[in-house]
């Protein structure tokens, strides 16, 4: 019964998505969101079809399933416009962390211990 509810709701959510983009007039600036949540829509129902029949490894599904949190996370990031302040944020705090350090007085020899 629950994989027939699963294919509802994915049949309801395809033909509101193609309804919305096809005939409703909707603002451009907010066609992105809606398709957004549509895709939301869909990758949960994918992951819970994957946790719940597939049968693997707990970890696994534990590796799936942080993969796909990261991409979606990445993708709504990518749909506000915000991915190219993350990354630049990312590469100036690796910038700083990998900065090269002064190198030593190579002169003076090192202390001898005696």
């Amino acid at each position: 019964m629950p994989l027939l509810d699963l294919a509802l709701a994915l049949i309801v959510v395809a033909a509101l998505a193609w309804l919305v983009n096809a005939y409703v007039p909707v603002p451009d600036n907010i066609r992105p969101i809606l398709n957004l949540i549509f895709g939301l829509m869909v990758v949960g129902m994918f992951l819970w079809l994957v946790n719940t029949y597939v049968p693997m490894a707990e970890s696994i599904k534990v590796i799936l399933n942080v993969v796909v949190v990261v991409a979606t996370l990445v993708l709504v990031l990518q749909t506000f416009g915000l991915w190219d302040r993350v990354v630049g944020m990312w590469n100036k705090a690796l910038a700083s962390i990998t900065k090269p350090r002064p190198a030593a007085d190579l002169d003076k020899a090192p202390p001898k211990a005696s």
